[in-house]
């Protein structure tokens, strides 16, 4: 009876051991591998592919516009995003492309609103030659960026209207309206604040390589 009781002992403990795995069997848990983490790339702007397009409004009836070239910059994407870069724009550069408002007369030409707005009453070219866009976030199709001209930076938010990324390169477009009044482009004019609209809209359109 003894050895009975014994070897059922022994039979409920070894039991009782292999249900609670005896803490050595046991399979190892799976490790759920994590995501890569997305990482910045960083495109140079193609400036002979790129381009800065402006336009501004006369007492609501007219207005001019006009291209500038892009000097230099960059583009960072993390993933679709775009999270930095920089467009330098060659205020050098400024060209007048409507042309309802010229004529072959002095005073009238194209050239000679671009001789005004190189001049302290505008740009300022000869002093600030450059003016800059710095990208610092992106929210959904909503740039955050500082605009700088005359020296002076602000922030102004822009508009992403289209981008495109590749192991290539980055191609977008974007829409900005800036108040010249904040960076000091006032026109020296007795009737200025009747005849000029404070809006200048500006559109870039920028081409980068990887």
């Amino acid at each position: 009876m003894n050895k009975r009781l014994t070897f059922f002992a022994s039979a409920i403990a070894v039991a009782l051991l292999t249900a609670c795995g005896g803490g050595q069997n046991t399979a190892k848990e799976e490790k759920t591998a994590e995501p890569a983490a997305a990482t910045a790339t960083t495109y140079t702007v193609d400036a002979t592919a790129s381009v800065v397009k402006w336009a501004g409004e006369v007492a609501g009836v007219y207005g001019h516009n006009g291209l500038i070239s892009v000097k230099e910059g960059q583009i960072v994407t993390t993933g679709d995003q775009i999270t930095g870069g920089t467009v330098v724009i060659d205020m050098t550069t400024i060209i007048p492309t409507d042309s309802a408002s010229y004529k072959d007369e002095d005073g009238r030409r194209a050239s000679d609103l671009v001789g005004h707005l190189s001049t302290g009453d505008f740009f300022l070219v000869e002093e600030f030659p450059t003016a800059s866009y710095v990208i610092k976030s992106q929210t959904g199709n909503e740039l955050v960026g500082d605009l700088t001209i005359r020296g002076i930076t602000k922030e102004v938010k822009a508009t992403l209207t289209s981008s495109e990324t590749s192991a290539d390169g980055f191609s977008g477009t974007a829409d900005l309206v800036f108040n010249r009044q904040d960076f000091e482009v006032s026109w020296v004019h007795f009737m200025k604040d009747m005849i000029l609209s404070d809006d200048i809209k500006v559109s870039l359109d920028i081409k980068a390589k990887s």
